[in-house]
């Protein structure tokens, strides 16, 4: 927090000897008097998200002694408001092009597509609920979101009628910046797993029947904090609202134990996917859904992909580590790759194909050549060509055949450990061979 500014007034003439008050004869006229700053401190600070903090220190007397005055809460408190201009909606092309100068070159009939183009109500929506986070979370600073998270959208448009036939074909335009998701898991694909965040969830909304039994990685650190709350209930050591929270704790991770145990999941440190607000999908007719077909556009390289999963309603621009690291090798869970509002997302409502199953990356860019080629993209357009990072399960290590027991020259008949025969100890966690 910056100190307070502090103004030393010196009066002028002190310092050198004083001048004639004649000049050329004439007199000089009379200096404006200086302004005197109230006495108040004055506080300008920027928080750590990138608020500006404007702060003083207003004190007026009272008529009351201490005894009164210490008694009233009104007489020593703190007003906060906080200040949003919201910025409107980029609808032309010199709109566009101000965040991705390059998007006329890769979409050539750009002018024709805007006139067949409409604002989505879902940027309104978004803004609405960036404010409803705001005034929930305002008693909390730490809470608020960044400056740039906080302006992260551009525009959201959507566009009718893609190649003029008249058919159903819309695609929405989505300029916004890009954040990093690392969420999901797979048990039947030997992928690298990499938690980086602490909202990390190991489901996504697009899943498919698991194929093998292998175990999901997640699977048994699941169970352990389930074993773990469990126990914590047991105690009856707690007040109603932690219990309450407890019971909601377990009853949450008995269903990520079910999930795991039937889904199979994208992930994000491996497939292409990208997220949009939960609010945008699949609540009504037109929406975009789960699966369907998606074109990112950043830094000019168009990247194929699917929309995947759904995320928090007041942020937009949200794409899968694998694709992050693509545009910044170092993306991370702290390190988005892009943080202006330049990203193109480009989603084809109505194109997922079900039933959901793993990832066939040729076949995905093979329909989201496609779709650019229905929406006019250029044919010279740079795409980027995904492949796959998973590796052949290592070969079970085969098990010794028992050797022939050798009678013991000890006292004991039977040659065995007499250790064996005492009780075993017993775990309250379940074993690894359980979770399968």
């Amino acid at each position: 927090m910056a100190g307070a500014l502090v103004l030393f007034l010196l009066p002028l003439g002190c310092s050198r000897k004083q001048s004639s008050n004649l000049e050329n004869g004439h007199p000089t006229p009379a200096a404006s008097p200086i302004p005197i700053l109230p006495r108040k401190n004055y506080d300008t600070a920027k928080l750590f998200n990138g608020i500006i903090l404007k702060s003083s220190v207003d004190c007026s007397p009272s008529q009351e002694r201490a005894l009164v005055v210490g008694s009233d809460s009104n007489s020593y408190k703190m007003d906060i408001t906080l200040h949003v201009r919201w910025p409107r909606a980029a609808t032309t092309i010199a709109d566009l092009q101000a965040a991705t100068p390059e998007i006329t070159e890769l979409l050539p009939n750009l002018n024709s597509l805007l006139n067949n183009a409409v604002l989505s109500p879902d940027f309104a929506a978004l803004l609405d609920h960036k404010e409803k986070s705001l005034r929930n979370n305002l008693g909390q600073l730490q809470r608020l979101p960044y400056r740039d998270s906080l302006f992260d959208c551009q525009t959201i448009l959507d566009i009718l009628d893609l190649n003029h036939s008249g058919n159903s074909r819309r695609a929405l335009f989505i300029q916004a910046i890009m954040n990093v998701n690392t969420d999901g898991s797979d048990g039947d694909r030997n992928l690298p797993l990499d938690r980086l965040s602490l909202t990390y969830q190991p489901q996504t909304n697009y899943r498919w029947a698991k194929k093998s039994d292998r175990p999901n990685p997640c699977l048994r650190e699941e169970v352990s904090q389930l074993a773990l709350t469990e126990a914590e209930l047991g105690s009856g050591t707690m007040s109603a609202l932690q219990k309450s929270s407890l019971e909601a704790r377990s009853t949450a991770a008995k269903a990520t134990i079910a999930e795991l145990k039937r889904w199979s999941f994208l992930s994000g440190t491996a497939d292409p996917f990208i997220v949009l607000p939960s609010f945008m999908v699949g609540k009504s007719p037109g929406q975009p859904g789960i699966g369907d077909y998606a074109v990112v556009i950043a830094k000019g390289t168009l990247y194929p992909a699917i929309l995947g999963d759904l995320g928090p309603n007041s942020k937009i621009g949200e794409a899968s580590l694998r694709i992050c690291r693509e545009i910044l090798p170092d993306s991370g869970a702290d390190r988005r790759p892009m943080s202006r509002p330049e990203v193109v997302y480009l989603v084809f409502p109505g194109t997922a194909e079900k039933p959901f199953a793993a990832p066939d990356y040729a076949h995905w860019s093979e329909r989201c050549h496609s779709l650019w080629k229905e929406l006019g993209g250029s044919d010279t357009a740079p795409w980027h060509e995904w492949t796959s990072l998973e590796k052949p399960w290592p070969t079970p290590t085969p098990v010794p055949s028992p050797s022939p027991e050798i009678p013991s020259p000890t006292n004991s008949p039977s040659g065995t450990n007499p250790a064996a025969s005492l009780p075993q100890s017993t775990s309250t966690l379940p074993s690894p061979t359980t979770n399968q």
